[in-house]
């Protein structure tokens, strides 16, 4: 086994990390839509806003066995690398894991990065079957979720939802993929809120500030990427202000799936209803324009049991469990019989 850097130019290697991403969805969440090419192929040229971008890719022969890719944060967060590491499921248990989250320490290293954050699937009791590879290879290592987010699903086709009108004194404003530019400070300020809000468990983070120049280059990235999006938000009537927003967003090339993404009300503004309200209504605004959508999922961390009731009433499922550990970058992770990836 060889492993080699990313060449961000070279769409032969690009073409065979992507079927080496199929190949482990297909395996790991039979469940999931089959990723976006066009994301793929453009996650180099359509970079995060504040995020670079390395990768690596384990090669045995002529064949892409496995593959490490990690986020570096260049505002905050500047301690903190962010892995997606993968490995083809007929080579687990070979050392390709291992292997790779040896370079991605060095990465780490070079880059002064104290904690690598890495996200590995399980089943949940009496929920469908996972396979476990990467949990267990951490936790038979000693080392503990720092949060667990469930993902729920919601089968639109299965579930009459009935949008849910906003409490007395606001109003709701919805938009496709772009904010519209008498929102977006508001917008900014939500988006802002978010890691003061959400529950993030025993996770090391920072808050990520956002202003309106940040907004529009993260959406530059998501149009670059081929995603497409619905929004909608509750304005506090008495002050025009936008005080809660939620998005759906289609990022895979099956029209039939869209992912939850984030839900927020203001602090000032809680306790009427407003998550609800907006998150029923964007189903609403998102069906109409998209017939083919089935499938909506939503992560949401395990302890966050009011928007998780929020989604039940939505007709969301349990369907796994998503658990993120923070490993420390200088820790030595030995190799043993136990070993999973």
């Amino acid at each position: 086994m060889r492993i080699v850097p990313v060449d961000p130019g070279d769409s032969g290697a690009l073409g065979l990390w992507f079927e080496l991403r199929v190949a482990v969805g297909r395996n790991d969440v039979p469940d999931f839509p089959v990723p976006s090419r066009r994301e793929h192929s453009g996650r180099f040229e359509w970079p995060w806003p504040g995020m670079s971008e390395e990768a690596l890719l384990a090669w045995e022969g002529d064949r892409v066995v496995g593959a490490a890719s990690y986020l570096l944060p260049q505002g905050e967060n500047l301690g903190t690398l962010y892995l997606e590491l993968i490995v083809h499921p007929e080579y687990r248990r070979r050392g390709v894991g291992t292997g790779l989250l040896a370079e991605v320490r060095a990465a780490a290293r070079r880059h002064r990065r104290s904690l690598i954050e890495v996200e590995a699937v399980r089943a949940l009791s009496g929920g469908v079957a996972r396979d476990e590879a990467g949990y267990r290879y951490l936790t038979k290592r000693d080392f503990q979720p720092a949060v667990t987010n469930i993902r729920s699903r919601c089968d639109v086709a299965d579930h009459s939802n009935r949008p849910q009108a906003p409490a007395d004194g606001y109003s709701l404003v919805q938009w496709r993929d772009v904010v519209p530019d008498e929102l977006i400070e508001d917008f900014a300020a939500l988006q802002s809120r978010l890691v003061a809000d959400a529950p993030t468990g025993d996770l090391a983070v920072e808050q990520e500030v956002y202003d309106t120049d940040r907004v529009r280059r993260q959406e530059a990235t998501q149009l670059g990427r081929g995603h497409r999006s619905y929004s909608t938000a509750a304005r506090h009537d008495a002050t025009g202000r936008i005080v809660a927003c939620t998005k759906l967003s289609f990022e895979s090339d099956d029209d039939a799936y869209a992912r939850q993404r984030v839900t927020i009300v203001e602090p000032a503004h809680r306790g009427r209803g407003l998550g609800l309200s907006v998150k029923s209504a964007n189903h609403e605004y998102a069906q109409a324009h998209e017939p083919a959508l089935r499938f909506i999922d939503s992560w949401n961390a395990e302890e966050n049991t009011h928007m998780r009731a929020v989604n039940a009433t939505l007709g969301f499922e349990p369907v796994d469990g998503w658990s993120v550990f923070q490993l420390p970058a200088d820790q030595h992770l030995a190799s043993g019989q136990s070993m999973a990836w």
